[in-house]
């Protein structure tokens, strides 16, 4: 894995899709200071940063299948996760922990299985697709997953209250499973994750309208529905490139 390397061979959209994305999360990153929300930049606030700009990078080298995707995704889960916990999004918090040892079990699936860009010279994963028998056992597996964490979510008090339950257990259950799939380098985890993400930006907009409702925008909701944004179009856009890999020879 050579993290330096990995970033060649980008098209002029995918270079313009980061570098938008990045701009926007340090414009929201300074906003406050700039209206004179905050007179400085919060731990909470550079924590924001990192996990945005982590987990564009994140998404954006799993969709050119590329192998520091898990350098990137350890950062990510790490910062995501506490920003879960402090808004009460425990489904997502619980779901931040199981994704860091997947980043282990990932890279040691993916070294297995990959082959060399010959045009970019660089190692990319080998994809493939599901048949219609797995089909029917992701489907059951995901009914099931999600009915055990909207239980034990409602069961949660205290300082780890789930604040929406029937939508944290969706939208953990569903990226567990994707996370499986793309582990195991299939590609059809992108339709899962497309609504993982769909439903994850309601979570925070929803976090948004509340603390509108309080008369104090949390900037922090606004960074984090931008990070998911840029991961619902990364979504699609890593369906198609993983797609076009499956018949590709691995090393």
């Amino acid at each position: 894995m050579n993290i330096i390397n990995d970033f060649k061979g980008f098209t002029k959209y995918e270079k313009t899709f980061f570098t938008l994305f990045i701009l926007a999360q340090i414009i929201i990153f300074f906003l406050p200071l700039f209206i004179g929300e905050e007179k400085s930049i919060g731990v909470d606030g550079w924590l924001n940063l990192i996990a945005a700009i982590s987990g564009v990078l994140c998404v954006f080298m799993a969709a050119k299948g590329r192998l520091s995707t898990f350098f990137y995704g350890l950062i990510q889960v790490s910062t995501y996760g506490y920003l879960s916990f402090k808004a009460h999004f425990m489904g997502e918090v619980g779901m931040q922990v199981i994704f860091g040892i997947f980043q282990f079990i990932g890279l040691y699936v993916w070294l297995k299985n990959r082959h060399l860009d010959q045009s970019e010279k660089t190692e990319e994963v080998d994809s493939r697709g599901l048949s219609m028998k797995q089909w029917g056992i992701v489907i059951v597996v995901t009914i099931v997953v999600y009915a055990a964490l909207v239980f034990l979510l409602s069961q949660l008090s205290g300082a780890f209250y789930s604040e929406q339950p029937w939508i944290d257990g969706a939208s953990t259950s569903l990226s567990l499973v994707a996370q499986t799939l793309m582990t195991l380098r299939f590609s059809e985890q992108w339709f899962f994750w497309i609504v993982v993400n769909i439903i994850t930006i309601v979570l925070w907009v929803t976090n948004l309208v509340q603390s509108i409702q309080m008369e104090a925008v949390n900037f922090g909701s606004v960074a984090m529905i931008v990070m998911w944004v840029a991961f619902l179009i990364n979504s699609i856009y890593g369906y198609i490139q993983w797609k076009q890999k499956e018949d590709i020879q691995p090393l």
